[in-house]
């Protein structure tokens, strides 16, 4: 079979719509594009797809107004729904002259099979996504690399995905867009809420560990103030939840404690977890908080002082840096034109290597300028 996953969503698309009202992948009218057109063609060549104007599938295509037309054409009654009008014309076919039916397009027998099989394309998207699981590659998994008999391709798809950037240790960007797309398929369209809840805090672990690696390696991050401290406004916006509704079953259905739902958290994310107890419970508490509304100052307040405690930078390499970057001077190139400066060049004749210096005039008022 020579067709590739953009001709199968067209298939899933187009099939039963009527010739020339071909639409694309996101319901819009394809207006003889010719990408979906080359698709259609390849589908109809491939057996997975025929034109047809066959009565049983053209004529509930033609809108009330038009049945009615044909019924008072040929001095039939018109009234009734559109179930009734069909079987009126139908019942009189013999009498009924110059009947044009449209084209439609319809799977044949084996294009109904592989509507079935496919199915689980539609629930990717068609573009490539930078973060996401495009339906090529979705297509190529569901082929080669899952089982043809698990009971549900998107998740297992999701999850291979999610697993191999685990081992590459791509977890940061694309795994967790993938873990994104895996809970909402489970909460949604599978109503799966224990699985919802596993991957939930799975992808919540995983926020909380890249989270805690940029505080503690770098004091560039955007966490910090000039002074070393820990801005509480830009920790909440990374430890925000999503989902709220996977917790808000757990808090008010089910009636779970924080002790409770931090020991789910910990079954959930035993295959990954290695950090301390003291910083997951209180991350996990501050969630509940924040899903409750109740208590979320106070939540934030405790995971910040276990932050600062045992993961924030020393303030002194804070210090050090303040006293290093006190003897520099920020500028442009623009700037220096403008003072007409006199520059010294200074070549090292052993590698080539080039030192620029600014006359004591311009430099002394480029600090003036800086204070």
């Amino acid at each position: 079979m020579n067709v590739d996953a953009h001709d199968l969503i067209v298939l899933h698309k187009n099939v039963n719509r009527l010739v020339g009202k071909e639409i694309f992948w996101n319901n819009s009218f394809a207006n003889n594009d010719r990408e979906i057109m080359k698709s259609i063609e390849n589908l109809i060549e491939n057996k997975l797809l025929m034109q047809t104007n066959k009565f049983e599938f053209s004529i509930p295509k033609i809108n009330n107004d038009e049945l009615r037309g044909i019924l008072k054409e040929h001095n039939l009654k018109i009234g009734g729904n559109k179930t009734e009008l069909i079987s009126r014309i139908y019942d009189n076919l013999e009498n009924i002259t110059s009947l044009e039916l449209p084209y439609v397009y319809i799977a044949t027998e084996n294009g109904e099979k592989i509507l079935n099989d496919t199915e689980y394309l539609l629930s990717f998207d068609v573009e490539p996504n930078r973060f996401g699981v495009s339906i090529n590659r979705a297509y190529y998994l569901a082929e080669n690399c899952v089982s043809e008999h698990c009971n549900d391709k998107v998740v297992e798809i999701y999850k291979f995905e999610f697993q191999r950037d685990y081992e590459n240790e791509e977890i940061q960007l694309a795994g967790l867009h993938k873990l994104d797309c895996l809970i909402s398929h489970y909460n949604f369209n599978v109503k799966d809420y224990d699985n919802a809840r596993k991957y939930l805090n799975i992808l919540y672990y995983f926020r909380l560990k890249y989270f805690l690696k940029e505080i503690t390696e770098s004091m560039y991050s955007w966490y910090y103030d000039d002074e070393g401290n820990l801005k509480i406004d830009r920790i909440k916006n990374v430890i925000s939840t999503r989902f709220e509704g996977v917790y808000e079953k757990l808090i008010f259905s089910q009636n779970l404690s924080n002790e409770s739902i931090f020991k789910l958290f910990k079954d959930d994310t035993k295959a990954y977890n290695d950090l301390e107890d003291e910083i997951t419970e209180k991350y996990i508490n501050y969630i509940i908080a924040v899903v409750k509304k109740e208590n979320e100052t106070k939540a934030a307040s405790e995971f910040e002082k276990v932050l600062t405690s045992n993961y924030a930078l020393d303030k002194e390499e804070f210090e050090e840096e303040y006293d290093y970057r006190s003897n520099f001077i920020t500028t442009d190139i623009s700037s220096l034109k403008d003072m007409d400066p006199q520059i010294e060049v200074e070549i090292d004749i052993s590698n080539g290597k080039i030192n620029f210096f600014l006359d004591d005039d311009s430099l002394d008022t480029l600090i003036k300028k800086s204070e």
